[in-house]
């Protein structure tokens, strides 16, 4: 979906540079917010890798076990800069 509007983008950027900062960021957020839940924080991380499969039905269908493999990874990065900030920062009540 993003290589619609950066056609010219390198797919390894995507996976290892630019999904994981928006995982920590997502992370950050799920700690200092109040309206982003657990359920948003972690929903939306499992769905990053949607960003760079979904350019159309067939590479969507044919990488499925890798949507699933990374947004379960994204979704890990974001858990952790929870605890992270957590551990850091100390509880919210």
């Amino acid at each position: 979906m993003l290589y619609w509007w950066f056609g010219g983008m390198n797919p390894l950027f995507m996976v290892f540079v630019l999904c994981p900062i928006l995982a920590v960021f997502l992370g950050a957020c799920w700690y200092a917010s109040v309206w982003c839940t657990r359920a948003i924080a972690l929903g939306v991380s499992l769905l990053l890798p949607l960003l760079y499969i979904t350019s159309d039905w067939m590479t969507f269908t044919a990488n499925l076990d890798a949507w699933l493999l990374y947004g379960i990874g994204y979704s890990l990065v974001t858990w952790a800069t929870y605890r992270f900030l957590c551990a850091v920062m100390g509880y919210k009540s």
